[in-house]
């Protein structure tokens, strides 16, 4: 390949805009002692390499740069990637909001980190430098690339402290892996989002390794992000995205004082009442206008379904069902649908047969009419051949209720994540041959 411009260069490793002799152009990261190190450390840094080809390179995810190519047995070893149109720091500095869009940008690197954290994976070294931005305008994504400080929780490979952390990081490092990355968790990477999002959002100067304290709308999950102590973080990435949606979504129309007193009290930090919960069960079924409905879900955090779903099932039961009608029947910002698909994956993780399979419902309609990626891969690993047979019964009886209609939804998901109907649970399968001749 010929090298057409040096691009990035960190502690161990330049980047390359390179050109193939088939005219493709890629990035190509190669190995490089860019710092002094001793032996020792030198050698754990290749070590490092090469993990990062092989964590990095089994991945297959929309929000983590793949690797296309590797050859870790030459002098020096190097890999290939895509090449990107743009970095988040680079975004950022033309316009810290990114035309008013960065929820979108923080959602995809969301999506990245919770496919990492799910398999016990942690970044450590998360900063915009590190996010890429493929595409232009509406077709543009990020995804996350740099993985040289992975860490896998199973393993104890780590002689290597601070000396490996690029440029910049301090002001995205959680205190407890700025001198022992071995203590990387989803909490240091949920400190490093944090600080990202301060980037976005923040109207203060920022100090390495410290809380972020300062006034605004943002600032309860600025802090909730970056908490000293990792256990009073928010518990996983996702969450913040919960958080800020919560304050982000605005109904459309006019809503009324009871609606205003429901949201009032589902945004505080007390525990409801199963009283509170019956009233706003009644209120949602017989009163609520459409943007009362919408307020009210709006302001429904993870939090909060978790708790009616513990504690008062048959309330959580009715709210759940007008939760996913209010899904289904909504068209919302592009910015707002993973958030909206986590909660809807509260009520399925905690409630009976019938409110999982509206929820299953609205997160299809959700993923396919928003054409979000993240959204229809959650709606096909729920009905995976995993998937309770039971509750497969459950959800078949109900694409046949649908009929035919249901047909161009799934062609559409099978289209955009690649997803075969074999992959599906075999009564799913079936029932979609049948419906769909």
């Amino acid at each position: 390949m010929k090298t057409i411009a040096r691009i990035g260069q960190g502690g161990f490793g330049n980047v390359d805009h390179v050109i193939a002799d088939n005219g493709l152009e890629y990035a190509r990261k190669t190995f490089s002692q860019n710092q002094p190190l001793t032996p020792e450390i030198l050698e754990n840094v290749r070590k490092r390499f090469s993990k990062e080809v092989r964590i990095q390179g089994s991945i297959d995810h929309r929000n983590i740069v793949p690797i296309l190519n590797s050859d870790l047995a030459v002098e020096p070893p190097y890999y290939i990637m895509p090449l990107a149109t743009s970095s988040l720091d680079r975004d950022l500095m033309t316009d810290p909001t990114l035309g008013g869009n960065f929820l979108s940008a923080l959602s995809d690197i969301v999506a990245g980190l919770e496919e990492l954290h799910g398999m016990e994976i942690f970044h450590r070294d998360l900063k915009p430098h590190n996010v890429l931005r493929f595409g232009e305008g509406e077709d543009a994504y990020y995804a996350i690339s740099d993985f040289g400080l992975i860490s896998m929780k199973e393993t104890a490979l780590s002689g290597l402290t601070k000396s490996g952390m690029g440029k910049g990081s301090d002001y995205y490092t959680a205190v407890e892996i700025s001198q022992d990355l071995k203590s990387a968790s989803v909490q240091s990477d949920v400190f490093s989002l944090g600080c990202i999002l301060h980037d976005m959002v923040g109207t203060e100067d920022r100090v390495p390794f410290r809380e972020i304290r300062e006034p605004g709308e943002f600032a309860p999950i600025l802090l909730n992000c970056t908490r000293d102590e990792p256990t009073k973080r928010f518990g996983s990435a996702k969450a913040v995205l919960d958080a800020i949606l919560s304050i982000e979504y605005e109904p459309e129309g006019d809503v009324s004082e009871e609606s205003t007193d429901f949201g009032s009290i589902l945004s505080s930090d007390d525990e409801p009442t199963s009283e509170f919960w019956e009233s706003l069960a009644d209120f949602l079924e017989n009163e609520a206008t459409k943007p009362d409905i919408a307020a009210i879900c709006g302001k429904l955090d993870s939090i909060k379904i978790r708790s009616v779903c513990a504690d008062h099932s048959k309330q959580a039961k009715r709210i759940g069902l007008m939760f996913s009608e209010w899904v289904k029947g909504s068209a919302f910002n592009f910015d707002h649908s993973d958030a909206i698909a986590n909660r809807l994956e509260e009520f399925y993780d905690h409630c009976d047969f019938e409110t999982k399979v509206e929820c299953l419902l609205a997160m299809l309609e959700l993923g396919t009419s928003h054409n979000r990626w993240y959204v229809e891969r959650k709606f096909a690993r729920l009905c995976s051949a995993e998937m309770d047979d039971l509750l497969a019964k459950r959800f078949v009886v109900q694409l046949h209720v649908t009929g035919d209609k249901i047909c161009r939804v799934f062609e559409h998901l099978e289209r955009s994540i690649s997803v075969d109907r074999k992959d599906y649970h075999p009564r799913i399968a079936k029932a979609l041959s049948d419906i769909c001749r």
